[in-house]
């Protein structure tokens, strides 16, 4: 029997790394329903482990996930102090004009419209798979086709055909929008955010003419680097991903050029059997017309034998 583990409740994990007291590098550690094994798991096999959360969606758990850190060092730069340690930062980084602005490239419908990739992928691959079985069957029935015929199999061909074009439209255009969004993580500067991650929250205060302030989060610093790593496992799985769909691109054009040769093969079969066949009504009115000047020279040669008898007499 497999071993039950007791995890996190997912809220208050998330909780958790948002406020910084939980650091996202660091591994958890779990027990079993017995409580007398526990094993460490990382932060990501850890998302995995929840039941409702798998390699399919994982991509959106963390786009969420990213969302909410977002709002979260939006919410914290509303703080008098904490502007001004991050003015501060840049100041030192000679970069006064940079702003703790983070941007969610990922559109709101980006999973809804990628739902369908597979489902475009699964229909191409699904009528190019039925043309091969047909054309396994067709070469065990003899095949009949007259001037002006199509072969049987074209019109399966040519909806394949279209089926595997309107599918790689649809899965390039979101490799190509793919592309933008690691594209814009890619060039987040994160130079200043590196710098608040070794920032404590004494060095806020310092700042700060009140000794306390119950609005910066004990743990600011893990706040910060929890975000980084959050930014990088999103960029990470967003690569991921569309080299997925680069592969769903490739095995869907060799099933289209496969159809594009099998419709090639047939339209040469049909046009060297209507080549055929003209070249045996060539060969039959060559042999009527032979077998009519035969009948002819046998009758010229029998009036001449005639002719030959009948002058005989004189």
């Amino acid at each position: 029997m497999e071993e039950q583990w007791i995890l996190i409740n997912y809220q208050e994990l998330l909780k958790s790394i948002l406020n910084g007291n939980r650091c996202i590098q660091e591994p958890i550690s779990i027990t079993n329903m017995k409580r007398d094994k526990s094993k460490q798991l990382s932060f990501l096999n850890m998302l995995l482990s929840y039941q409702n959360i798998d390699k399919n969606n994982i991509l959106e758990v963390l786009t969420n996930i990213y969302k909410d850190f977002i709002q979260t060092i939006e919410n914290l730069q509303q703080n008098k102090t904490i502007n001004t340690m991050m003015n501060r930062i840049n100041n030192e980084w000679y970069d006064p004009d940079y702003i703790f602005t983070i941007k969610n490239p990922i559109p709101r419908d980006f999973f809804d419209v990628n739902l369908k990739n597979k489902e475009y992928y699964n229909t191409s691959c699904k009528k190019c798979k039925n043309v091969h079985e047909l054309s396994k069957l067709e070469t065990n029935i003899p095949l009949d086709l007259k001037e002006g015929d199509t072969h049987p199999l074209e019109k399966y061909i040519d909806q394949s055909i279209q089926s595997c074009n309107e599918s790689l439209q649809y899965i390039q255009k979101n490799c190509k929008d793919l592309e933008s969004f690691i594209d814009s993580l890619k060039n987040v500067t994160m130079t200043q955010f590196i710098d608040l991650s070794i920032k404590h929250k004494s060095l806020y205060l310092t700042l700060s003419e009140e000794h306390e302030d119950d609005q910066i989060p004990e743990n600011i610093h893990h706040v910060f680097s929890n975000y980084i790593h959050i930014h990088n496992l999103l960029l990470k799985q967003l690569i991921q991903y569309y080299h997925y769909l680069i592969l769903l691109v490739d095995t869907i054009q060799g099933e289209c050029n496969k159809m594009k040769d099998m419709k090639q093969n047939i339209t040469a079969i049909a046009y060297t059997y209507e080549k055929n066949e003209d070249n045996n009504d060539e060969m039959l009115d060559y042999e009527e017309h032979q077998s009519q000047e035969m009948n002819q020279n046998d009758g010229q040669e029998k009036g001449g034998d005639i002719l030959k008898k009948i002058t005989s007499f004189f």
